[in-house]
């Protein structure tokens, strides 16, 4: 990048200052990271609650289904649907849901 020699001509208190210029736009964007967090764990927060009932309704056809498909025994595939209603509720939605 070239510099801008008239820039550099002017004196420095008439320049602006660079220094809160980037602090406010590392604030701004602070706030939205800020923001885009709050809403995330809001979403997900909403989604573990359908995950954890939709496991709490799951039938013992559909997870002895599930455990044969794994091979793994009924017990572990209940452990770890239970782990993933927390961890990773989008996929235990997707995997209980009701099939139409």
């Amino acid at each position: 990048m070239a510099l801008d020699h008239g820039a550099l001509n002017i004196p420095l208190n008439k320049r602006g200052n660079i220094d809160a210029q980037l602090d406010r736009y590392k604030a701004t964007e602070a706030k939205k990271a800020r923001a885009d967090r709050k809403e995330q764990s809001a979403s997900t927060a909403k989604l573990r609650i359908q995950a954890k009932q939709l496991f709490a309704h799951v039938t013992d056809e559909r997870i002895a289904e599930l455990a044969t498909k794994c091979q793994v025994t009924p017990a572990a595939i209940r452990k770890q649907i239970k782990s993933d209603a927390h961890w990773q509720p989008g996929l235990v939605i997707l995997l209980l849901a009701p099939r139409a």
